[in-house]
């Protein structure tokens, strides 16, 4: 397996990252992706954010209403969101999303320079060509109002790998806590804040007819701190708004209790 020299995602150089054209075993256009200076692989420890849809254990997404039936095609999968954080916006989330922009137009920018080898088009405008481009940090509307509800970054890992020797092993996300040792029989929850050791698995190009970006995956996640153990609300300030003259503060005392038989 390769070994990734991970660092903190602000220590993170997005101007150095390169791409370079080169050709896969059909013969067909590729682009690989690289850390200059020595031509690394494109990795960073990203900044702790809370996930909505975690598949860090067991099978992954398999059997999954969106997942596959076959579970050799089997991922795991980590969603990184801009949700606040005990009631308070996540102050490092705009800033890690701008830097995966700057990779993204990067990127952007290669592609519109290499648009007749890599998409077969010619004289299409850099707008024409962000079209085709699925980025990074993705929105998210509400489905009712078509309102812009949020944002995310999606990661996944296929759960098998090749060994080498024309069979294949099954992959472990390593889950810890938040001082990175590893909790044996770790879960990732809905809600927890996490952070992600992240690299470029590959730029893809020809999904869904043109389409073209960055495959992000992860290797090992750190909870942070877990849902339950967020800070729990003490008031609800907007019931305060509205005024009853039958209003009395709430004794414990008075609650109903269920008596079973």
């Amino acid at each position: 397996m390769t070994r990734r020299n991970y660092a903190q995602w602000t220590d993170f150089d997005s101007e150095a990252t390169s791409f370079a054209l080169g050709t896969d075993r059909q013969g067909k256009p590729s682009i690989t992706m690289m850390q200059l200076p020595g031509n690394t692989d494109v990795s960073f420890v990203t900044p702790a954010c809370v996930t909505n849809w975690p598949r860090c254990t067991g099978d992954g997404n398999f059997g999954t209403m969106w997942g596959p039936t076959d579970v050799m095609k089997a991922k795991y999968s980590l969603d990184l969101t801009d949700r606040a954080i005990n009631g308070v916006d996540n102050p490092n989330y705009e800033t890690f999303a701008n830097m995966l922009e700057s990779v993204d137009d990067k990127l952007l920018d290669f592609v519109h320079n290499n648009q007749l080898k890599v998409l077969g088009r010619k004289n299409f405008t850099r707008e024409e060509v962000k079209m085709l481009q699925i980025r990074t940090v993705r929105p998210k509307y509400d489905k009712a109002s078509g309102a812009l509800i949020g944002h995310s970054v999606q990661m996944s890992t296929s759960k098998y790998a090749w060994d080498g020797m024309g069979g294949q092993f099954a992959r472990t996300i390593n889950v810890c806590d938040h001082e990175g040792t590893v909790v044996p029989n770790g879960n990732v929850a809905p809600g927890d804040v996490v952070a992600a050791t992240v690299y470029a698995n590959q730029v893809y190009t020809g999904v869904g007819g043109d389409k073209f970006g960055i495959h992000w995956s992860f290797e090992d996640v750190s909870v942070v701190c877990q849902r339950s153990k967020l800070e729990v609300r003490s008031s609800v300030p907007v019931f305060a708004t509205a005024k009853y003259d039958f209003a009395s503060t709430y004794d414990d005392s008075t609650a109903v209790v269920e008596v079973q038989f």
